[in-house]
């Protein structure tokens, strides 16, 4: 049992450490929130539409729908009195967008290299030659996607993310990367029979999430929006209430 004990604590470790590479660098662009604030978020549509009228709330299929009304009423002024402004905020927007997708290929290296790394570090009956090679290749590129990963710029919305807001870590990406160096190379050397046994329960989990936790999730009518629109649709419902 304790091998069990050690490979969910392990993982969890893990999923923490790379989680937080994420939310700081590629946090998601639509946040769930309860269906109960549908209300909210058509009376902020239709505030910042402007002209929308009552019936033409927004629909639950295309939640987003009401940040856009809001860019392309600024975008649209903005292109009367100053037409470079719209190129500027699309170079912007296009810059942020190769951010994020280098981001998230340095993730996956550094999650890639770490493996090589941990498993040639950990096999004993392999041929020495082929051993240093193989964590030379994945210290090389552990070492290379955590240098570009410092040189990178954070996301602007690491420290609101969620309504609650923010988390805190420091030494970011240096400590989560020799979190997941380190738990990585513990998993790999906890042996095969232990393995084993976290598959069949791993199967089980999977099993019942598929037949029961996917059609009974709170998030079944979740309704997503915008990141950045999630503390004004609750403020909304705050300001409704009072």
């Amino acid at each position: 049992m304790e091998p069990l004990v050690s490979v969910g604590t392990l993982l969890a470790f893990i999923t923490v450490a790379v989680s937080v590479l994420i939310i700081r660098y590629v946090p998601p662009d639509e946040v769930p929130i309860p269906s109960s604030l549908q209300t909210s978020v058509d009376r902020l549509a239709r505030h910042s539409g402007g002209g929308i009228e009552e019936d033409q709330a927004i629909s639950p299929v295309d939640p987003a729908s009401y940040c856009e009304n809001i860019h392309l009423h600024d975008k649209s002024e903005a292109l009367l009195g100053h037409p470079l402004i719209i190129k500027e905020v699309t170079n912007d927007e296009q810059n942020e967008k190769n951010r994020r997708k280098l981001a998230s290929w340095t993730i996956a290296l550094l999650c890639l290299g770490v493996l090589v790394l941990a498993g040639a570090a950990s096999i004993d009956r392999c041929p020495s030659i082929l051993r240093f090679t193989l964590c030379g290749m994945g210290g090389i590129l552990l070492l290379c996607s955590i240098t570009v990963l410092a040189c990178m710029k954070q996301d602007d919305t690491r420290h609101s993310f969620g309504h609650s807001g923010g988390f805190v870590c420091p030494f970011v990406p240096f400590l989560p990367a020799a979190c997941i160096l380190l738990n990585t190379y513990l998993l790999i050397g906890l042996g095969m029979a232990t393995w084993l046994r976290v598959s069949a329960w791993l199967l089980i989990g999977v099993l019942v999430y598929l037949f029961y936790g996917r059609t009974h999730s709170s998030l079944l009518n979740a309704i997503y929006v915008p990141s950045a629109c999630t503390n004004e649709i609750h403020r909304s419902r705050a300001h409704h209430l009072l």
